[in-house]
């Protein structure tokens, strides 16, 4: 490391920041030692202060402001012949989380056939939230990080687009987060400069997201996403592809004893039943998370059940466990709740369980998959009230666990527990399900006939119009 050197929005000597850029309220500014010297304009702070605040899905109108300003750029290197190469966008990647994952299994299915490198915006929050995952794409990408240190946006936006018109790839996937205007202006030069088709991931179904209306298809998971996309968001061109997993060679195999010693580690006492749920934080509460009727369910679950221990994976915000503290602090079940960070070793935690409960009012979506191919049996909750917080639609439609109303979910859960012959049962028909639809030879094809097309609109979704999804973006979980 050098001693002057710069990290993400930072100046550092060795390791200590002595110069700090930070975006706040519209305005870019600047620190040294903790003290604000001055503060600079870009033509993006009015924006990101708007779109901060923004609801409504279709955000077509932000994506041209973009164009607007990126097009007064002078001397924009033009694009080169494509090479057998894919580019991958993203803004920050982690080793946990649904999207890292999609991208990281997406880049594994096409390592065979391309020459692959990951671009990142940022760099700090990457190296420190996802040395697992770095490691692991070293193997088969490039991947170049991008630091965010500038008077000018304008240098940096230049930089990440230089470099990946320098690549040279024959298409760019985009996984960056919804509010990333960098990345964004980024796509609004390749869209106007170059011939390299660009795919945006569309791994967060229920925000606003920028960059969608620049690129030439938006691949979704489900056709709920879809719909929400073609419906709220005003664009047509999405193209289902569904998600990705680990290939059935990389599955882990664990031992008995391996499991048993998990178990003990977690706190879960020999004899007794594991139940558990894993997701983001805010999936779990109502409200603004002043509210939670999953904890309710799962404190009713734990005093009807004395041999039940339930495990929570999760990285609670403040104001989210002083809820959860509150609603347990004199309950008699509450030394039967575990809280538990992310697991480095998730797999051998999920193999912990004995029944896997969805978390809601949003699910944990690829968790499901996780699964699936691990052998865990687990049930879903269905939100009728918002079908984009509802990832029933990665499970076979005839799967029996699946249920629309917290009673109904918690009837469910109350069979399973007291029979542990049809939690077993479900695994094998669940891994079948996932050998068919999310391991990697299933969505190989799919990804290079998307690579490959010469004329996008064969690809469109053609959407039932006898079937609609009921939406409510009012839900305030949205907003966390």
């Amino acid at each position: 490391m050098s001693i002057i050197h710069f990290e993400d929005n930072n100046l550092k000597i060795f390791d200590w920041a002595v110069c700090k850029v930070r975006y706040k309220k519209g305005q870019t500014k600047f620190y040294a030692f903790g003290v604000p010297l001055f503060q600079v304009k870009d033509p993006f702070d009015a924006l990101r202060r708007k779109f901060a605040k923004e609801t409504d899905f279709n955000t077509i109108s932000y994506d041209e402001k973009v164009e607007q300003i990126v097009s007064k750029y002078q001397n924009i290197q033009k694009g080169k012949q494509p090479q057998k190469r894919l580019a991958f966008l993203a803004t920050k990647i982690y080793d946990m989380g649904g999207h890292t994952k999609w991208l990281r299994d997406m880049e594994k299915t096409l390592c065979d056939d391309y020459e692959q490198t990951l671009f990142l915006t940022t760099k700090k929050t990457s190296i420190k939230a996802a040395p697992q995952t770095i490691e692991y794409l070293q193997k088969f990408s490039d991947i170049k990080f991008f630091n965010q240190f500038s008077c000018s946006c304008e240098h940096n936006i230049r930089e990440i687009y230089d470099s990946i018109v320098d690549y040279a790839p024959q298409a760019l996937f985009v996984f960056i987060h919804p509010d990333d205007f960098i990345a964004t202006a980024v796509i609004a030069l390749i869209r106007q400069h170059t011939n390299i088709k660009v795919f945006f991931v569309n791994h967060a179904t229920h925000r606003p997201a920028l960059a969608m209306s620049l690129c030439d298809l938006v691949l979704e998971e489900t056709p709920s996403s879809a719909y929400v996309t073609q419906k709220l968001r005003g664009l047509q061109k999405t193209h289902i592809i569904g998600l990705i997993s680990k290939c059935e060679a990389d599955n882990p195999q664990y031992t008995k004893q391996q499991i048993e010693n998990m178990r003990a580690t977690i706190g879960i006492p020999k004899g007794a039943i594991c139940t558990m749920s894993g997701a983001a934080s805010y999936k779990f509460f109502d409200k603004k998370g002043t509210a939670s009727r999953y904890f309710e369910m799962i404190q009713q679950m734990l005093k009807e059940h004395e041999n039940v221990y339930h495990v929570v994976i999760t990285a609670f915000q403040k104001h989210e466990k002083a809820l959860v503290d509150k609603m347990f602090a004199d309950s008699p079940v509450k030394n039967r709740l575990i809280l538990l960070p992310y697991q480095e070793d998730y797999e051998l935690a999920f193999k912990c369980a004995d029944l896997f409960i969805d978390s809601f009012p949003m699910g944990s979506a690829v968790a499901m998959i996780d699964l699936m191919r691990l052998k865990v049996p687990y049930v879903v909750k269905i939100n009728t009230e918002n079908s984009a917080l509802s990832f029933h639609e990665y499970q076979s439609p005839d799967f029996p666990y699946m249920y629309e109303t917290v009673a109904d979910f918690y009837a469910g859960i109350k069979e399973l527990l007291a029979n542990p012959q049809k939690r077993m049962q479900m695994t094998g028909a669940n891994y079948q399900y996932y050998l068919t639809h999310y391991e990697p030879k299933a969505a190989h094809a799919i990804l290079m006939q998307t690579i490959n097309c010469s004329d996008f609109a064969t690809l469109v979704d053609k959407l039932d119009p006898k079937v609609k999804y009921k939406l409510n973006f009012e839900d305030e979980c949205l907003a966390m």
